[in-house]
């Protein structure tokens, strides 16, 4: 009884930490990793849309342009950014992804890496993203 007085914080932090482990491993939504439910959208599709498709969108909406590409944007409309891929997750970038009050759209001519930076912002939480795709089937 001696001892556990002497280290009653340790022990205390030691229960706390071990109550937390314990949550985490049976909960089935609080601090787990929910990959299907974030790709959801490429799956199914929804994450593409055309040209034609933009205008019907609501809000005020952002373009990234990632990298070179050879499709000229210049008749969309309202903010463009142009962002190199590997600096996506600077925090002035994200910073203006999330108080973009709107969809953003994702474009570039190698739709793979478009398709990689969709899935790092999708499961970093952010939603209404999507990926330019133009009439000839090719994805930007």
């Amino acid at each position: 009884m001696k001892y556990l007085k002497h280290y009653w914080l340790v022990v205390t932090i030691f229960l706390i930490v071990v109550l937390f482990v314990l949550f985490r491993s049976f909960s089935r939504h609080d601090f787990r990793y929910d990959a299907a439910r974030w790709a959801g959208p490429s799956v199914t599709g929804t994450n593409i849309i055309t040209e034609e498709q933009i205008s019907a969108l609501r809000g005020e909406i952002l373009l990234i342009s990632l990298g070179n590409q050879a499709a000229a944007i210049d008749q969309l409309h309202d903010k463009t950014m142009k962002v190199n891929p590997e600096s996506i997750l600077e925090k002035g970038t994200l910073s203006v992804i999330r108080k973009n009050k709107g969809p953003v759209i994702l474009f570039s001519d190698d739709s793979s890496v478009t398709a990689r930076v969709w899935m790092v912002l999708s499961e970093m939480g952010m939603q209404n993203l999507y990926i330019l795709h133009d009439e000839e089937n090719r994805v930007y």
